[in-house]
């Protein structure tokens, strides 16, 4: 049964309303080994795939093989390595928030990664809010060459020569062709909330920001 909208409680976590006006959680999950194999998938890992014309990423076809494999660009794979390297050998959990928009939907996430026994981990993807966007944007493909620039953490664009644009106030110019990464600012908040796990402590900034560019991207 497919989501039509989706509302986000008072106090509470965002759930999708189904065509029969019933609410159900928004989740993603899975857990993962010393050499990141997908072990277990559960929660909207299909629906989500399929909304995002995931086919070939639906749970029967990823399940045993590695998460890095399918994360499409360099600085991506790197920091999901270091996040799960780290909560291994800390063995204490990492939580930031995160965008992962679709064409036609602003969508925000927040992401735990908690330590498991035998240096597993699951990781929890939670949809804390989704909105509509005002018009639907270009269908973008990551295209490793192209010239213009999209973090994978808080979706923002970067047009060749130009500083970072949220997707929002892109719309329609959204590029159809951009290259992967993750962008400065982004970045550093992940840095922060990891030096801070190192360190035992709570990190200083909000890691909210990563819903959108700030001025000081570069």
């Amino acid at each position: 049964m497919r989501d039509k909208t989706v509302q986000r409680p008072k106090g509470g976590r965002a759930f999708a309303q189904n065509s029969d006006g019933s609410l159900k959680f928004q989740q993603v999950y899975f857990v993962l080994d010393t050499e990141f194999r997908l072990l277990w998938i559960g929660g909207e890992w299909d629906e989500f795939a399929l909304s995002n014309a995931g086919e070939a990423a639906r749970s029967n076809e990823v399940l045993a093989t590695s998460l890095l494999d399918h994360i499409a660009d360099e600085e991506t794979r790197r920091i999901t390595r270091t996040i799960v390297e780290t909560v291994v050998e800390m063995q204490e959990a990492f939580r930031i928030d995160y965008r992962c928009d679709s064409p036609s939907m602003l969508r925000r996430f927040h992401m735990t990664v908690q330590p498991m026994k035998d240096s597993r981990v699951l990781v929890v993807h939670d949809l804390r809010d989704a909105q509509s966007f005002p018009a639907p944007l270009k269908v973008w493909v990551h295209t490793p060459e192209a010239e213009d620039q999209k973090c994978t953490f808080c979706h923002a664009v970067r047009p060749a020569g130009q500083e970072w644009i949220t997707a929002d106030d892109l719309g329609e110019a959204h590029p159809a062709r951009v290259a992967f990464t993750v962008c400065a600012s982004c970045n550093g908040l992940v840095e922060e909330a990891l030096a801070a796990l190192r360190a035992r402590k709570k990190p200083t900034g909000a890691l909210t920001a990563g819903f959108g560019p700030k001025a000081e991207r570069s």
